[in-house]
């Protein structure tokens, strides 16, 4: 069984991966892989992410990142959208999730700016800071799984690099 704190290192590096690439994406891939290193799938769908990410040129993973998450709702990064659809229930979802963050003294300072609570990085961000319990099991368990679960039926190309990072992940929350 992989220690808490080593699942806490591997979803923050995780968040990395899935936060909007604002500069080379290949140091937090290693880093990713590094820790995941033992575990054969996930190792592997993050080495083709690495791979890309090190032969792409200025702009290409923003390009990709974009394309992959913001421009399919199939496979949009939010796990309210996911889980409630874009009507009143997922604002309810936003606002219960606003107050466990704040319950937990949890603030994402890393991610962007404005960037809504149940965007897969900063759940992962969550996930990576709490301690383990009821409410932290339940997002994983009730709220990420499922959401990574209908992002990998999105029909995206099967060499997309972000496909390989979402499955990754699918693999270590299992």
């Amino acid at each position: 069984m992989i220690p808490l704190e080593r699942k806490k290192q591997v979803l923050d590096a995780f968040a990395e991966l899935l936060s909007y690439p604002a500069s080379d994406p290949a140091p937090a891939a290693r880093r990713c892989r590094d820790l995941v290193a033992g575990r054969k799938d996930s190792t592997r769908h993050l080495d083709g992410f690495l791979a890309r990410a090190e032969r792409a040129r200025p702009h290409e993973m923003e390009e990709l990142f974009s394309s992959t998450f913001d421009l399919d709702p199939a496979c949009a990064p939010y796990v309210g959208h996911h889980l409630c659809g874009e009507g009143p229930q997922r604002g309810v979802f936003l606002a219960r999730l606003a107050d466990v963050y704040r319950q937990d003294g949890f603030e994402d300072r890393t991610g962007p700016a404005g960037e809504l609570a149940d965007h897969v990085s900063v759940v992962l961000r969550y996930l990576s800071a709490v301690p383990s319990g009821p409410g932290r099991q339940a997002l994983l368990e009730d709220g990420l799984v499922p959401a990574l679960d209908k992002m990998l039926a999105a029909p995206l190309d099967p060499d997309n690099v972000y496909r390989s990072v979402l499955a990754a992940l699918r693999e270590e929350v299992a």
